[in-house]
């Protein structure tokens, strides 16, 4: 009779340790850029993260990260079907033309980068947690050749 009564304690104690509230969560993961698909037209669906709060920023940070990916790093992650190189090939581009891209990112990337829609990503599930990250993924067809025929024009590639 102890025994069972131990291992029915022993049990439920096992029990209530499960159900405990989360204390902390990694909110410093950071989610990657990912290919889903391209279109006939040569132009990408990729999904980017982003953390901002207000739904209007956390699209137009998701753009830019898009983008930004896209142009010195190149999509690693996703359908292999892609085209995974970056378009500027060019070692520190973002250094080279440095006024150049500050002006690209303030308004000209809002032309190749359409919102399409919106995935939950990582979000905290007590909203009584403080200072927690929420990534939520968006959704964006980028447009791959007219980027880079930007980039062909106003002289920051050069044309191969």
């Amino acid at each position: 009779m102890k025994k069972n009564l131990l291992y029915l304690s022993l049990a439920g104690l096992l029990a209530f340790s499960g159900c405990t509230e989360q204390k902390r969560l990694n909110s410093s993961y950071t989610y990657k850029t990912e290919c889903l698909g391209v279109e006939f037209d040569g132009s990408q669906t990729v999904i980017a993260y982003s953390s901002k709060r207000n739904k209007e920023d956390a699209i137009e940070d998701a753009k830019k990260i898009a983008l930004r990916d896209l142009l010195f790093s190149g999509l690693t992650e996703g359908k292999p079907n892609c085209d995974v190189k970056p378009i500027l090939n060019e070692a520190n581009a973002y250094a080279s033309h440095e006024a150049y891209f500050i002006r690209f990112f303030a308004n000209d990337y809002r032309s190749f980068a359409i919102f399409k829609e919106e995935r939950p990503g990582q979000k905290a599930k007590n909203q009584k947690v403080k200072n927690v990250a929420q990534s939520n993924g968006y959704v964006l067809k980028i447009s791959r050749p007219a980027l880079k025929q930007k980039m062909i024009s106003d002289g920051i590639l050069t044309n191969q």
